[in-house]
């Protein structure tokens, strides 16, 4: 079992063969994360076994109580004081990080928000070698793209959505407006950075689609899902809702 105060350091990677940051503790052993955003989420499994998005969401107590804890170990720009979408940074341990033994799929809740366990006995499999999931922003060609083909709308909801920085202090529901780019299929499951496998979303819609593709248990990605291509149908694989009373706002798309 391994605790925060075994902790030696947090670093950045001066291997250019090693994209990420290391969790090094007293015994030489490193932890590799690729992500500075889920080095938080680790550090609260670690601390308390289990964690949700309130543990570094707004007004959480718990990032400082581990900024005490770990001193200069952390440094001050690894770890924003908050998450605003703070279930992110704990499903990309499983998803893109390969800490697939962290539990995410047994219903678990915390409050109304996912609950994310890290067992005992599972702290040795954090050292081992994991495979990361590649993800790539499309390029400025690509974005265009996206954006003539869905008119500059979510391509669920159909908001009007524009990049984080158009939008304006007294914008109303700015997780509606603000835009995103996903995969239509998960990079972790298989899914490449090419034209084809993008999607342009709100913030909300994209935040909806991660918190039910990390629980679907599909052994393949299903193309056929409304949540990769809602051009060709209204039902979500793993779930079987339909979002047909959604995807209606979509009809003025080229």
């Amino acid at each position: 079992m391994i605790k925060l105060t075994d902790i030696k350091e947090i670093y950045q990677s001066k291997d250019k063969e090693i994209n990420g940051y290391f969790i090094e503790f007293n015994d030489g052993k490193k932890i590799h994360i690729t992500k500075r955003r889920t080095i938080i989420a680790l550090l609260v499994l670690i601390k308390n076994g289990e964690g949700s998005e309130s543990d570094i969401a707004q007004g959480n107590s718990t990032i400082n109580e581990i900024r005490t804890i770990l001193g200069d170990k952390l440094p001050s720009n690894y770890v924003q004081d908050y998450y605003g979408d703070a279930n992110k940074p704990y499903s990309e341990l499983w998803n893109e990080e390969g800490f697939t033994f962290i539990d995410n799929l047994k219903g678990g809740r915390i409050g109304s928000s996912q609950k994310y366990t890290l067992k005992k006995e599972d702290h040795l499999k954090l050292f081992l070698i994991s495979k990361k999931a590649f993800r790539k922003a499309p390029n400025t060609v690509q974005k265009t793209k996206i954006r003539k083909s869905q008119n500059n709308k979510c391509n669920f909801c159909g908001s009007n959505i524009v990049t984080k920085d158009k939008l304006l202090e007294t914008t109303y529901a700015k997780d509606r407006r603000r835009e995103v780019f996903d995969h239509r299929i998960p990079v972790e499951k298989g899914g490449n950075s090419e034209l084809e496998n993008y999607q342009g979303l709100c913030f909300y819609c994209n935040k909806s689609k991660w918190q039910i593709c990390n629980i679907c248990t599909l052994p393949d990605c299903d193309i056929n899902c409304a949540l990769c291509f809602p051009e060709n149908s209204k039902i979500i694989s793993p779930t079987k809702e339909n979002i047909e009373d959604l995807l209606a706002k979509r009809s003025d798309f080229e």
